[in-house]
């Protein structure tokens, strides 16, 4: 501020005291005029430079009941000299003075207004750090700068290459009696490019976030939470990207997908939804979750239905209060099956994965603890490979497959989870875990000498016995090689009508 006075400069006028003399214009200033209510505006720009536009609240409406962050947005917009774009108390003024390549600094407060973003800008909370990546895990900020508005969506962009982070969008009322795409939303994206950060979002009437059409959205670490409806809604081609983000107590799903939208969930939250954790439809429709905790939702943790593309890979799947995943493939005949690959998908209150008419590919995954089945298939036309897979401690049979075109079943664990086990030791874990075979009748096998070297060196997981059948095949060809199966409630493996098995 001294070197500010020393220069001759003057703040802009309208909110606080005068910094010094009026600031004299040279080929690279901005003239800053008064535009009435208090607050400034630029006049046309005599440079290339990108410009930083400062937005404050009102003295009586300031974060802090006082003038405290009106002078800090004085000193600053001083401080800033030849780059400073201006001093408003409305960021939707900042907005219609910009332009591309701007930078609007936000200082805590509430604004009720709606913002309509139509420039490549970067619009921030002024008090907001600077990530420097790898933080978007540890999930949305606490915002001190919120933006409200009422019926229409509070933020729409239209823009390529608009940067927005550290500011909570709230949203309440709108027209409720429109469904998908034509619902309310706090922010919609249906043109140009978006890319948010550590951001929060809720409507109370409608969704959080919409992408729609031509838009695209990256959103890392935001808080997509407490909607009337859903989290997240993708639809008619619209495109978005959700790293470290919360999708959670949303009145419908978590997000939702439908009619050719494009989503990736990679490390995000999609919890205690009243419907489901993610719903995907239509066969134009892609949708990749990775490294996702997907759990305690009322319905189903995941739904893919008719989906062109789906990926389920490295995430938690539990304590849903309906199947953990399922996957329903369209009536024609699907050229890419379903991946779902290195999952634990435990403890939901139905079949853990089911999968209905479709191709699918299941590899790596504990599947174990689920109310009802672990593994339920069938359609006349599916293609379904199971791949070292654990399915154990399941309520009813490990694996239940019923008049599907071909299963095949190999390297799985059923019944049974053996940790650290070589070749030769996997067979005395096989003798070990018979239910009517134990320690008596391994020492009858091998001789005193190895079998008290096996049971000293090495730790063996109890058998944890599905309540139903080890593996169930029914009007199916399957293929089984290699597969565990020990402690079954009932039998190991179920041969009914039509089956032809190898």
């Amino acid at each position: 501020p001294r070197r500010a006075q020393e220069r001759g400069i003057r703040g802009p006028p309208g909110l606080g005291r005068p910094l010094g003399r009026r600031m004299t214009a040279g080929e690279d200033m901005v003239v800053v005029r008064e535009i009435g209510r208090n607050a400034c505006q630029k006049s046309p720009r005599r440079s290339k430079l990108a410009m930083q536009f400062i937005v404050c609240p009102p003295v009586a409406a300031a974060a802090c009941g006082a003038d405290e962050a009106a002078d800090r947005a004085q000193v600053e917009a001083a401080a800033l000299g030849p780059v400073c774009g201006g001093l408003y108390h409305r960021v939707s003024d900042a907005l219609e003075a910009c332009e591309n390549g701007d930078t609007i600094r936000v200082y805590p407060g509430e604004y009720q207004e709606r913002l309509v973003i139509e420039k490549s800008v970067t619009l921030c909370a002024a008090d907001a750090a600077t990530e420097e990546g790898g933080r978007e895990e540890e999930g949305p900020c606490e915002c001190s700068v919120t933006i409200c508005n009422a019926g229409l969506s509070t933020v729409a962009s239209h823009a390529h290459g608009v940067q927005v982070s550290g500011i909570k969008f709230v949203h309440t009322g709108g027209d409720t009696s429109g469904r998908g795409r034509d619902g309310p939303r706090c922010l919609e994206v249906c043109d140009g490019s978006l890319e948010v950060r550590r951001c929060a979002f809720s409507s109370s009437t409608g969704s959080a976030v919409m992408c729609v059409g031509e838009g695209s959205v990256v959103l890392r670490g935001c808080g997509l939470v407490e909607s009337g409806r859903c989290g997240l809604i993708c639809v008619h081609g619209g495109k978005a990207e959700c790293v470290g983000c919360d999708l959670s107590d949303n009145a419908l799903n978590g997000a939702d997908v439908q009619s050719g939208g494009c989503v990736t969930l990679s490390g995000c939250r999609v919890c205690r939804n009243k419907q489901t954790g993610v719903l995907v439809a239509d066969l134009r429709s892609f949708v990749r979750i990775d490294g996702a905790a997907i759990t305690d939702n009322v319905r189903r943790g995941v739904t893919a239905q008719k989906s062109g593309s789906f990926v389920l890979e490295n995430s938690t799947v539990s304590r849903n209060h309906n199947v953990g995943v399922i996957g329903i493939g369209p009536w024609e005949e699907q050229a890419t099956p379903l991946r779902i690959v290195n999952n634990t998908i435990s403890d939901n209150f139905s079949t853990g994965l089911w999968l209905q008419r479709g191709n699918a590919h299941v590899e790596g995954n504990e599947i174990s603890g689920n109310g009802d089945s672990g593994v339920v298939a069938f359609g006349p036309t599916s293609v379904i490979t199971i791949k070292d897979s654990s399915l154990c401690d399941n309520g009813g049979t490990a694996i239940s497959v019923h008049s599907v075109q071909h299963v095949q079943v190999q390297g799985c664990r059923i019944g049974a989870t053996p940790r650290h086990l070589g070749e030769e030791e996997r067979t005395a874990f096989m003798l070990a875990m018979h239910p009517r075979l134990g320690k008596a009748s391994i020492c009858r096998v091998l001789d005193d000498a190895v079998c008290s070297e096996i049971f000293s060196q090495w730790q063996y997981d109890e058998a944890r016995p599905n309540k139903g059948v080890g593996i169930e095949i029914r009007g199916t060809h399957a293929s089984l090689a290699g597969n565990l199966v020990a402690n079954s409630g009932g039998l190991g493996l179920l041969v009914g009508e039509r089956s032809f098995v190898e």
